[in-house]
């Protein structure tokens, strides 16, 4: 088949950008497509993959793609976690969209995985925990504690700057029930409470060795079963809490403690009279740094 020169051209810069920095090719793998849905972010028609490049570039949140038979599919950066092995197929990378800004941690809750898929800090020994769809429907998608609780392997989870956020709903009104406790023991830990006493406000505090203890109460209480995306950030001695990406309220708190923490849980208070949680659970985060308003309202608005 003989070609001419701008099928030749297209053909060459299809194969520059390829290996250029903007895109890598990776054979023999694809993404597993009963599980893709949960990092899939669309799919158009594309008459060559030189155009799959462009609409993925326009994408931000795009970090894979493939092209076959015109089609061109994007995935979110997470979506390495569900590749397979596939000798007919290939995925081609978009190495730019890799700054993870500060995300350290990562539970997303998909196919029945309570999997950490950023530092591998897994959940586990699962008390009185179910696996539900999440807010869009899909199955095997989210947690259910019901008076439950998992265990976080030991890291140092918070040692300075932080944001931590999921989408929480509340299944019943219970006494100072928990989001995250975490730390060695009832002193040096990082609490943040889904409702202050029965009030269904969440609080934040910290304890130190000495057992002082800074916290802050939100103003709005959590509806019982409505999905709620909160965060809560710490940055140069504030903490904040967002609702839905809204602020609800700041406070003063102290800087966490640089250590191994050795006892931290999903649901579970290190005080003995503390119930576990009665909630659930959903695409969990922990970034190493105070995301500022827009990237919380970003967030909030991502649908995956």
């Amino acid at each position: 088949m003989n070609l001419n020169c701008f099928q030749l051209f297209a053909i060459n810069l299809v194969i520059l950008i390829t290996n250029s920095e903007f895109f890598e090719k990776q054979k023999d793998f694809d993404f597993d497509e009963y599980n893709v849905s949960v990092f899939f972010i669309s799919q158009s028609i594309a008459t060559n993959l030189l155009i799959c490049f462009q609409i993925c570039k326009h994408e931000p949140k795009c970090a894979y793609l493939t092209f076959k038979s015109n089609k061109c599919s994007l995935y979110t950066k997470y979506a390495s976690y569900i590749k397979k092995y596939d000798q007919n197929s290939v995925f081609y990378t978009r190495l730019s969209a890799f700054d993870l800004k500060g995300l350290v941690y990562y539970w997303p809750i998909f196919n029945s995985s309570t999997n950490d898929i950023v530092s591998r800090a897994d959940l586990y020994e699962p008390v009185n925990a179910f696996i539900i769809s999440n807010r869009f429907g899909i199955p095997k998608s989210a947690i259910s504690l019901s008076v439950g609780r998992y265990k976080l392997p030991p890291r140092n989870y918070f040692d300075g700057d932080f944001t931590l956020m999921a989408w929480i709903r509340l299944t019943i009104t219970s006494y100072f029930q928990r989001f995250i406790d975490c730390g060695i023991s009832k002193n040096n830990t990082v609490i943040v409470i889904l409702s202050n006493g029965l009030s269904n406000r969440p609080q934040i505090c910290k304890n130190t060795n000495s057992y002082s203890e800074l916290y802050f109460i939100s103003r709005t209480p959590l509806e019982i079963g409505v999905w709620n995306h909160l965060t809560f950030t710490f940055k140069n001695g504030l903490g904040s809490y967002y609702k839905n990406g809204v602020l609800d309220q700041q406070g003063t708190l102290e800087y966490p403690v640089n250590i191994l923490r050795t006892n931290c849980f999903l649901g579970k208070s290190l005080l003995i009279q503390d119930p576990d949680a009665s909630a659930d659970f959903d695409d969990i985060k922990l970034f190493n740094r105070a995301l500022d308003d827009d990237e919380i309202r970003q967030e909030y608005h991502e649908n995956f």
